[in-house]
């Protein structure tokens, strides 16, 4: 009996030990994911509304080319594809919002005096919806100003330049001209981003603001926009009629991190490392790719964690079964034996004249044994 019970308490041991590595597993799937605010687009532009957006991402190769003419082509396309399902973007209600981005590289001079060669990510539209990086100070760059001379900067190169973070409204010379620090931001230092930009300090300024800095157009490399996706796939449908799939890759976003992009990854395995398209994307995919990849892992090893513990509960289980079918039985022929003993015990008092030369329980026992 003792060897018995410290079989099983170690089986049990062990598969505690097993479920709560899979718990772990789950907690560290969920901190890599929420950190990736630039996946949670959808969510925002929802709000309190309960409806159904989708966030969606299309990235250029070289080759390809995106321009504003573009993207008014895109929204006339998504505008028709609204109104088949009964949705009309008007100015009373806007159904989607998008936002487009590129990058190059500025030389910045700051209050110290000393110049810095600086990536630049150049935006455009909607951008800190999509991207709604921390605030240190100040405020985002607003796309809707007249004048296109503020910046917002990377908090490492605020510090960089002036020794400090609280700069809103001082000035900048970038490539000798001036402009004004709208904010600073501090960059992503979650597990994914961290890895995605490596600590690169950079600044963001309005597209246009970049075009006329560098007398040149800025090649877009990312296109983004939430819009409603009242039933799964429409808007990635609609998104992809309007783009075309020539020298483009386009995501949903805010299906990345479902179990069956998961099962996806896995049954893909080593395919999405091929690159049939030159592209190059921008951290915050880089970012979210690396998180998908950590994800389906930890979702693996949760999975082979998983067996033992299933294969013990059906084992269980079916012990189990076999307990209360044996138990069933023991009180079904309990009860036929009761029954059949009553009635013999009533057949004697209504018989009292007849010598009773048998024993019930003898009798009973050769009717089992198919002697009588």
């Amino acid at each position: 009996m003792k060897k018995f019970v410290n079989k099983h308490t170690i089986v049990a041991l062990i598969n505690f030990i097993l479920l709560a590595a899979i718990i772990v597993c789950l907690i560290v799937s969920s901190s890599i994911i929420s950190p990736l605010y630039s996946q949670q687009a959808a969510r925002a532009w929802a709000g309190q509304s309960g409806e159904r957006f989708a966030h969606l991402s299309v990235f250029f190769t070289e080759s390809s080319t995106f321009s504003l003419e573009r993207r008014y082509e895109i929204h006339k396309a998504l505008n028709t594809a609204l109104l088949v399902v009964s949705m009309e973007n008007t100015e009373e209600r806007t159904m989607y919002t998008d936002a487009w981005s590129g990058d190059g590289v500025v030389q910045v001079l700051g209050e110290r005096g000393d110049p810095v060669t600086a990536p630049v990510i150049a935006v455009g539209g909607d951008f800190f919806l999509f991207h709604p990086l921390h605030l240190r100070s100040g405020s985002y760059l607003n796309p809707n100003d007249i004048m296109k001379d503020k910046i917002l900067l990377d908090e490492d190169l605020a510090w960089r330049l002036f020794g400090a973070v609280h700069l809103a409204g001082l000035e900048v010379m970038i490539n000798n001209k001036p402009f004004i620090v709208a904010g600073v931001i501090s960059r992503e230092s979650d597990f994914a981003n961290s890895r995605a930009h490596d600590g690169i300090a950079a600044l963001y300024m309005q597209i246009e603001a970049y075009e006329a800095l560098t007398e040149r157009k800025v090649r877009i490399n990312s296109y983004e926009i939430v819009m409603p996706d009242p039933i799964t796939g429409f808007a990635l449908n609609a998104l992809t009629a309007a783009v075309g799939s020539s020298g483009v890759d386009i995501i949903e976003n805010s299906n990345r991190f479902v179990i069956s992009n998961y099962f996806s990854i896995i049954r893909n395995f080593g395919e999405r490392s091929m690159r049939e398209q030159a592209i190059v994307y921008p951290y915050w995919e880089n970012a979210a790719r690396f998180a998908e990849d950590w994800v389906t892992l930890l979702l693996v090893i949760s999975f082979v964690l998983l067996v033992c513990p299933v294969v013990c509960a059906i084992i269980y289980f079916v012990i189990l079964i076999m307990f209360f079918i044996k138990r069933g039985k023991k009180v079904v022929t309990k009860a036929v034996y009761n029954r059949d003993k009553k009635a013999y015990e009533k057949y004697r008092q209504d018989h009292q004249d007849i010598p009773d030369i048998y024993n019930i329980d003898d009798i009973i026992e050769e009717v089992k044994n198919g002697e009588i």
